[in-house]
């Protein structure tokens, strides 16, 4: 997996393309947190659940199912009465999550993604996977292999998000 530090690039980029209207602190606290809630898988490891399980890590949370299910809830509850078309928040709640399992396909650790769950438990990984998987624990995050991770994250994730967010600005500004 990506660390937790590094999800967040996707809907911070994200935010740079959307209509102006749409935007607002809300929406990419929001998204940030899509970007961030698959993980929340791990605490099945607490109660014996393993990796290769689909509620195990990276499985029903790492779906396109889970995204879309996670974007609509959230969408539905929390701005359909407040952006003149949620249907674009809904898209960006969606990616948002939908780049956290992505991004995981990219790395080059772990027993895969179950992008297709609840519909089959099959773990994928995308052929190139140059993103250094990141380590589960804290503890071993703040290491030597921490640096690392953080190196190669900012390589493949966080500079081609720095190029979206300069390209939405120059067309939000030149557009």
């Amino acid at each position: 997996m990506c660390s937790v530090l590094t999800h967040p690039a996707v809907p911070i980029a994200l935010i740079t393309v959307l209509p102006q209207e749409a935007v607002s602190p809300t929406v990419l606290l929001v998204g940030v947190a899509c970007s961030v809630i698959p993980d929340l898988d791990v605490i099945g490891f607490k109660f014996g659940i393993t990796s290769d399980h689909m509620l195990g890590h990276r499985g029903l949370t790492h779906s396109i199912v889970f995204a879309a299910a996670l974007g609509a809830l959230l969408t539905y509850t929390l701005f359909r009465n407040s952006h003149p078309d949620p249907w674009v928040i809904f898209l960006f709640l969606f990616l948002s999550t939908l780049s956290h399992p992505l991004l995981d396909m990219l790395t080059n650790g772990g027993r895969g993604v179950a992008l297709l769950a609840p519909f089959s438990n099959a773990r994928y990984f995308f052929p190139w996977r140059p993103i250094e998987v990141s380590p589960i624990s804290v503890q071993r995050f703040f290491s030597r292999r921490g640096v690392q991770i953080m190196r190669s994250e900012l390589r493949w994730v966080w500079l081609p998000a720095a190029g979206v967010v300069i390209l939405g600005m120059m067309v939000r500004r030149y557009g």
